[in-house]
């Protein structure tokens, strides 16, 4: 055989060598696109269903499921302060929730809930806070959870009661416990609050403090869900 026989059959290996890595390759591009898709889809779909589940308008008990395939759904323990100066005139362990399958998060406290890609966050659903006529209107909902933690399905039953306060002075501020502070501020920039950080216990979670300057009443609105997380 010639050598430019021998070059053609080493030429013809090499492309066949080169075309099955270039194939392979794809196929796990392709297959991550997918995953890291059907992921995104199921953290959407966890969103809306946790915001069903704990839905404040509801009185007495309710169920819901939440369709967790690849992540797990567990507890947390966050607190809301209503400050008059410095100090919680207010204080209420409400609870969380955080959803995580690989890079994404969904978090829920105070009524709030945020996606967390991994590379940025946003919320999903707003936190029930207003201000109107010098008022300020907070809609607290209170998880009152065990810790636990679920792999798969999971289920989110509720008992919801209602309870108002209503309170008034100047220099009122509305502390959120959060580990999506940014999210926060943003929110509260948007109904015309100023913000700072603090930390009230070292737990290693911020708490992201609004301050509302032109407000002379505050009606707290607190709805104990009574909820139980089971798989």
């Amino acid at each position: 055989m010639t050598d430019r026989g021998q070059s053609a059959i080493i030429g013809v290996a090499v492309l066949l060598a080169v075309t099955v890595v270039s194939i392979t390759a794809l196929t796990v591009a392709v297959g991550s696109v997918v995953d890291e898709s059907a992921t995104a889809a199921e953290s959407r779909s966890v969103a809306s269903a946790m915001g069903d589940a704990l839905d404040t308008e509801r009185s007495g008990p309710h169920e819901r499921r939440l369709p967790v395939a690849e992540g797990r759904l567990r507890t947390v323990e966050r607190t809301v302060r209503l400050l008059d100066g410095t100090e919680p005139v207010v204080e209420r362990s409400v609870g969380g929730l955080v959803y995580a399958a690989g890079d994404h998060r969904v978090r829920y406290v105070a009524g709030g809930t945020v996606r967390d890609t991994g590379s940025g966050a946003r919320l999903h659903t707003p936190p029930p806070v207003s201000t109107r006529n010098r008022a300020l209107f907070v809609g607290l909902p209170v998880l009152d959870a065990d810790a636990v933690a679920v792999d798969g399905d999971a289920v989110l039953r509720t008992n919801v009661t209602h309870e108002r306060r209503r309170l008034s002075g100047r220099g009122f501020g509305l502390a959120v416990e959060t580990r999506t502070p940014g999210v926060w501020e943003r929110r509260f920039d948007a109904v015309g609050a100023t913000t700072t950080r603090r930390s009230f216990d070292d737990d290693g979670v911020p708490s992201v403090v609004a301050r509302f300057p032109d407000v002379e009443e505050v009606y707290l609105f607190v709805h104990d869900l009574n909820v139980e997380v089971g798989g």
